[in-house]
């Protein structure tokens, strides 16, 4: 009998002992391979049991006909949009995520966001780096105290909460914005309309569904309150960034923060043109010291747990609490 294979994606390599060492407890081939794209995915998870995958390869309805053997997508990670649930039902495949493993960090790097681009720090540095102490000042003197400010955390899920938990005893407020949730610890619960209006920072930590698309789009920006800061560390497509860019441009949005972008490039030509205030971390905000041995070592368990004939932890029924 051939043994089963379980293919990690080469974006998210190297193989390492964790990965390897599903072997070690089933028997089981493991190997490294590029799923970049839907033709790579057809040809090289072509005879796999086991899919372990990042945040863009493209798992939707159109690869699994092609993929007879395939039983488990594991997502090494939170989010899983790049992944057609109802697809892999349908084909009696099951999905796993790693639903906890980075919450702290996605959390830590929202907040530290948040706290530079309300300072004005991301402005002051790059006035400083150009010998422009008038603009260093500038840029700070527009503050306030943290306390004097209100929060809104789009998301009540598991790094929304754990934000909220850290960020409650620094702004004056923090309210929520999440039709599925009706209170958590530290916050008020309200619709977006109500947020926006008072808001003078959002931070973004919500999973992207076909109602979170776009949720923080122009109408939403001209409607919230001028100086808003914006920092997305949850999926791109949850934020307009075409209305951003206009946003700020324009002088209604004061500070940018993304972790996660449909087009850096245009950040770039935005700092160039002269609005500073803009934080661009590269996806690392789930990243650090142990997250990432967290989410392979939680991810191979997974694996080894479905191998063995068990029900893993993190199986995905739906959409759900997805990036947040």
């Amino acid at each position: 009998m051939v043994s089963p294979l379980v293919v990690l994606s080469a974006r998210i390599g190297p193989l390492t002992p964790f990965e390897t060492g599903i072997a070690d407890r089933v028997p089981c081939r493991v190997e490294l391979r590029p799923l970049g794209s839907r033709e790579e995915i057809v040809a090289n998870a072509a005879g796999a049991r086991v899919v372990i995958l990042g945040a863009v390869e493209p798992f939707d309805a159109a690869v699994f006909p092609f993929l007879p053997d395939l039983r488990m997508v594991a997502r090494r990670g939170v989010g899983v949009d790049n992944v057609d649930l109802a697809a892999a039902a349908a084909h009696g495949v099951t999905v796993t995520n790693v639903t906890d493993a980075t919450v702290d960090e996605v959390s830590d790097h929202a907040l530290a966001m948040l706290v530079a681009l309300l300072r004005g720090v991301p402005a002051a540095h790059d006035a400083a780096l150009r010998d422009r102490v008038d603009l260093a000042r500038a840029a700070v003197d527009r503050s306030r105290p943290l306390g004097r400010t209100v929060l809104a955390v789009l998301g009540g899920g598991r790094i929304g909460r754990r934000l909220v938990a850290k960020a409650a005893g620094l702004f004056r407020e923090v309210l929520v914005v999440d039709p599925f949730v009706t209170a958590v610890d530290g916050a008020r619960v309200v619709p977006l309309a109500e947020a926006l209006a008072v808001a003078d920072a959002v931070s973004v930590h919500t999973p992207l569904t076909p109602a979170t698309r776009g949720l923080l789009d122009a109408a939403a920006l001209a409607a919230a309150r001028p100086g808003l800061v914006v920092v997305n560390a949850a999926r791109a497509g949850v934020v307009d960034e075409d209305a951003l860019e206009k946003a700020a441009r324009a002088g209604v949005v004061a500070g940018v923060g993304l972790d996660v972008t449909t087009d850096e490039q245009r950040w770039h030509s935005v700092i160039t043109d002269g609005f500073t205030n803009v934080i661009l971390t590269a996806h690392t905000g789930g990243r650090g010291a142990l997250a990432q041995e967290n989410l392979r070592r939680r991810c191979a368990e997974q694996v080894t747990d479905f191998l063995l004939g068990h029900k893993p932890d993190g199986v995905v029924e739906s959409a759900g609490d997805g990036a947040g």
